[in-house]
């Protein structure tokens, strides 16, 4: 018994290696929880990155999960970059999460999807430091319901 337990642990180790060496262009990727009362507009969502290369170019997805309950087609986010050294890069994001057929677009079964948007190509990050991805939501609702998680995933391109 004490075998195929070692056995089944050395099996689930290799498994997790064999999934994390996938991407070796994985830099970053990480998510947050928005609480179940909803997500208020003065609440923000941030993620400290911390960059090494200076000279790769990196593509920015954002990952967005929602519920079947959300009651619009799209996420209008704000987003503030921080860079090393105080400087701040601000802009707006539209995530398009239904069609106008009403069909959502994410990946899922029942009530819970999930959308990866494609929101900046060919970033360089020109300091080598910790840089703060700072999102909003800008729906205009005082607490926005039906989003579930917030994520940002950073790969080398």
């Amino acid at each position: 018994m004490k075998k195929l337990q070692r056995s089944a642990i050395c099996l689930l180790i290799l498994s997790l290696a064999f999934i994390s060496a996938c991407n070796p262009d994985l830099v970053y990727q990480d998510s947050k929880t928005i609480p179940e009362e909803g997500w208020h507009y003065q609440e923000k969502i941030s993620f400290s990155v911390e960059i090494e290369d200076t000279t790769s170019l990196h593509n920015l997805y954002l990952d967005v999960r929602n519920t079947t309950n959300y009651e619009y087609r799209n996420l209008f986010l704000f987003l503030d970059i921080e860079f090393p050294g105080n400087r701040v890069l601000r802009d707006t994001i539209e995530c398009i999460l239904a069609e106008r057929s009403g069909e959502w677009t994410g990946k899922g079964f029942g009530r819970i999807k999930s959308n990866r948007f494609l929101f900046r190509t060919d970033v360089w990050f020109p300091r080598m430091g910790t840089y703060t991805f700072t999102f909003e939501q800008g729906m205009r609702e005082e607490v926005l319901h039906g989003i579930k998680d917030i994520g940002i995933h950073i790969e080398r391109k």
